[in-house]
């Protein structure tokens, strides 16, 4: 039967997520915005309500509309597909694992898009988060800060699931997100491509608000517990940690993710690469 995992592969669930993934692949298909491509969904599984509703309809008229196959079955089906903790509102969609990105063809995208200039571009770049909470508030938080991509390791790393989805509140279906297999090496990629690369550690390294983050820059968080693992530390050009005050000894990933983050962002703006609100 397979675990859990396994069994939920590449789905997102409920109303809301599925159609903010429908709703941003109608956006980019109508605008020409520049911005890379997303993940799509390949097909939906509707469970039929007893009741009108008007997310349903809409979901049924954007499916239609991009040409998305609805498949109706039965609740029963879902809850087999999904864990069975989660409530998935009798919809679930399977994302199309073709339409993520691999690091050479995104590399080229962005140096293509930005004329090959890329400074003040930010990745963010996982290692270990495995809770999808976790994943998915980074995710939130990444497209909100601006960031270009997340770069998401498919050993070691909470997959696309619709934990992830839900959490990150229709974040993923903007954010480009690039599948890798070897983390150290992408890093190099990176690096190759001219970007720094820049380890959240919460012991090593010199305070966040310190560094000079203008720069073509891949931001690194890893697990809450064991941090990030050593061969990617010793691939970083630099560590970053946030000065604890408390008696706490670290923060939530996704929380650190933000704060540096948005320090970079702030950074940015004083040196005029983007624009003050």
């Amino acid at each position: 039967m397979g675990s859990e995992q396994e069994r939920e592969g590449e789905l997102i669930f409920g109303k809301n997520a599925v159609l903010a993934f429908l709703e941003e692949t109608m956006r980019s298909q109508s605008e020409d915005d520049g911005r890379a491509r997303n993940p799509e969904i390949s097909k939906i599984f509707l469970v039929p309500g007893d009741r009108p509703d008007r997310r349903v309809d809409r979901l049924k008229q954007l499916a239609k509309a991009l040409r998305i196959p609805v498949v109706v079955c039965e609740r029963r089906k879902l809850d087999f597909m999904l864990p069975g903790d989660q409530v998935h509102q009798g919809v679930a969609a399977q994302i199309a694992a073709a339409a993520f990105w691999d690091l050479p063809e995104f590399i080229d995208d962005l140096l293509q898009r930005r004329q090959n200039d890329l400074n003040g571009c930010v990745l963010a770049v996982v290692d270990g988060i495995e809770d999808p909470h976790n994943l998915g508030a980074i995710i939130r938080t990444a497209e909100a800060a601006g960031l270009a991509g997340l770069l998401l390791p498919i050993r070691r790393a909470a997959g696309l699931t619709g934990v992830v989805a839900k959490t990150s509140a229709g974040a993923l279906a903007t954010l480009p997100v690039v599948r890798i297999h070897n983390l150290v090496r992408a890093l190099e990629d990176l690096k190759t491509a001219g970007f720094w690369v820049a380890g959240l550690d919460s012991e090593d390294g010199q305070i966040y608000t310190k560094a000079d983050l203008v720069r073509p820059l891949a931001l690194v968080i890893g697990s809450e517990g064991k941090g990030m693992s050593r061969l990617v530390k010793e691939n970083c050009d630099m560590l970053l940690k946030i000065p604890m005050l408390g008696k706490t000894e670290s923060l939530n990933a996704s929380v650190a993710a933000g704060v540096v983050f948005y320090e970079v962002v702030r950074q940015l703006q004083l040196a005029k690469v983007l624009p003050l609100p």
